[in-house]
């Protein structure tokens, strides 16, 4: 049997994309979305209660506690979503988080995950949410990844664990990134290269077989 990977990714995208941009003025996140291709032009619908402060999009249809948008324009202009599928990998399934793009999609291993990661990394700020390995053949279902936690420097363990204290990785946001760098006392920029190296260090940890560090790990760090 086959087993694969399921991965989300987050994808700071609200200039590309119309789902994200427009959860940035939403209470909650955006998880009723529908997509299509039409003509040449990407078609996307969402559902948001009345109350959203500035929607992104035609309304289609309306009720007493909700409105669906929607938004139209040209394939090619490289929303992650293109990004991901020119890589082989269909989008399972996709939300709008505090401006982010939440993604999910299949993949037949780590090496592709890490093809997808980084052409998105090209043009977007990326954070790995989730991997879940298929159960595959008898007998290996619910392995957990080992992550060596060596990978970090002190100063990027510091740095995750500020951030996680203070809810930076939930969504929404518990805190902003100046907030958790003020708290570090470093710079804002300082603390995104710092955030980054060390989320660089643990996709490599948890996708070993792509980039050639450690003994091969299979990714599922936690279950839906």
């Amino acid at each position: 049997m086959t087993e694969g990977i399921r991965v989300e990714l987050a994808v700071a995208c609200d200039s590309h994309c119309p789902v994200a941009a427009a959860s940035r003025d939403v209470d909650g996140e955006i998880t009723d979305v529908s997509r299509a291709v039409v003509d040449g032009h990407r078609v996307d619908e969402y559902r948001v209660g009345r109350d959203a402060r500035d929607p992104v999009g035609t309304p289609v249809f309306e009720t007493r506690e909700a409105v669906v948008y929607r938004t139209t324009q040209p394939c090619g202009t490289g929303c992650p979503c293109e990004v991901i599928e020119a890589q082989g990998c269909p989008v399972a399934g996709v939300r709008g988080v505090d401006g982010r793009l939440v993604v999910a999609f299949y993949a037949p291993g780590r090496a592709t995950v890490r093809r997808v990661v980084d052409a998105l990394s090209e043009s977007f700020d990326v954070s790995l949410r989730r991997l879940v390995a298929g159960d595959g053949a008898a007998g290996r279902a619910g392995d957990a990844t080992v992550v060596d936690r060596g990978r970090l420097t002190d100063r990027q363990r510091e740095v995750v664990e500020t951030a996680h204290r203070m809810g930076y990785f939930e969504y929404p946001r518990g805190a902003t990134a100046e907030a958790v760098a003020s708290a570090l006392g470093v710079s804002p920029s300082a603390f995104a290269e710092t955030l980054r190296a060390a989320e660089r260090a643990l996709l490599d940890e948890c996708l070993p077989g792509a980039s050639g560090h450690g003994d091969p790990v299979r990714a599922a760090d936690s279950r839906p």
